[in-house]
């Protein structure tokens, strides 16, 4: 690791809590870190821990360096007052999507997103994106049949929207994006994925009936036991599809502080659940981040550190940044064709780390693309 990404974690650590003192740093580093942040999509969140720091971390003491320094906190603290006052858009907007799509006799449990922000110490602190809600028609589950109902009322109110397996873009609300989730995650792998979507199915009348506090409304959230196999389901899909960030572990961070501070947390054998659902390695990999990198108690690990795993996904993290959005290394089109070949690309990097879902991608996308014909 770089040593502008080992200062990055310090400063990490500080905004979690997990280090005590910020870490003072040149004019030149601190400019770094913001670049960091905003390529991490976690602005907001660092600079919430940093509001009253003060100028003692900046290691020069001439005037010049002082001014500059202010000038960077200054935007700094412009980029947390617009995601705060993003996170309250969305928020609204959350609410009214719910309210929306009730009315169409659909149950609604929100998903990541602003869902993970009430995890949070600060939840606006953490930067919005769309808004993904995992729907079914009221007391039924989500069959084939009531999938392909979702799909044509998406298309009466959206002609244009495309189904994928496990969901459909429905209007934005207020110009905020939205998904319909029916399935809320899925993987590549045929037995995996099948014995993931049994679990979704399982336990889904006790995520929408997990009501919280979302303003002046209650709305559904999934519970921490379930968003340990959710969001990790999520992370292992994106690392496949474009990357993951920082933020997304970020929020995983806090899905294990908050199953930690269950009072009645169940004795779950969680290396038997994730090894039957083909997300043990991915797990692994994740902790040893969580432990080695943000300071996360061991206590609160699931499974086993797994350094290998775990020191290939940070790089692919900290080279990728949020989503992937900042990876250099695919020089393929845009086209379709393009596309593939870079799947197959990532998919042959990943192969020896998570053998399972790099072998049966490929396969996966040829099915998926006779699924979308036939739904579309």
């Amino acid at each position: 690791m770089k040593a502008r990404d080992e200062m990055f974690f310090r400063l990490l650590r500080f905004a979690l809590g997990t280090e005590a003192d910020c870490p003072k740093m040149h004019l030149s580093e601190w400019r770094v870190m913001f670049q960091i942040a905003k390529k991490q999509a976690i602005t907001g969140f660092i600079g919430s821990a940093l509001r009253n720091i003060g100028g003692n971390v900046l290691i020069e003491k001439d005037a010049k360096s002082q001014d500059a320094f202010t000038d960077l906190a200054m935007d700094w603290m412009g980029e947390v007052v617009m995601i705060a006052r993003r996170n309250q858009k969305v928020n609204n907007d959350v609410i009214d999507e719910f309210l929306k799509l009730e009315s169409k006799g659909l149950q609604c449990c929100l998903l990541k997103g602003q869902g993970n922000a009430l995890m949070y110490p600060n939840y606006d602190s953490r930067t919005s994106g769309d808004i993904d809600v995992w729907v079914r028609f009221k007391d039924t589950v989500n069959t084939d049949g009531n999938i392909r109902k979702i799909i044509k009322m998406a298309k009466e109110v959206q002609p244009n929207s495309k189904a994928s397996y496990h969901h459909i873009d429905i209007p934005d609300i207020n110009c905020t994006p939205v998904e319909a989730h029916y399935r809320p995650q899925f993987l590549f792998s045929y037995w995996h994925n099948k014995h993931l979507q049994e679990y979704f199915n399982k336990h889904s009348d006790e995520q929408l009936d997990n009501k919280v506090k979302f303003g002046d409304k209650e709305i559904s959230v999934p519970t921490p036991e379930f968003n340990i196999v959710f969001q990790l389901s999520h992370i292992y899909n994106h690392l496949f599809h474009e990357g993951i960030g920082l933020r997304q572990i970020i929020d995983y961070y806090y899905v294990l502080k908050a199953y930690d501070s269950l009072s009645n947390k169940s004795s779950i054998d969680w290396d038997k659940q994730l090894n039957y659902l083909g997300l043990h390695n991915i797990a692994g990999a994740i902790m040893w981040i969580l432990t080695n990198e943000f300071g996360m108690p061991k206590s609160w690990a699931i499974v086993s550190s797994d350094k290998g795993r775990g020191t290939f996904v940070l790089n692919e993290i900290l080279q990728g940044g949020n989503f992937g959005k900042s990876d250099k290394r695919y020089h393929f089109s845009n086209s379709a064709f393009g596309k593939n070949l870079q799947r197959l690309q990532r998919d042959c990097r990943l192969l020896s780390y998570f053998p399972s879902e790099a072998l049966s991608e490929p396969i996966f996308r040829l099915w998926h693309a006779w699924w979308r014909y036939k739904h579309n």
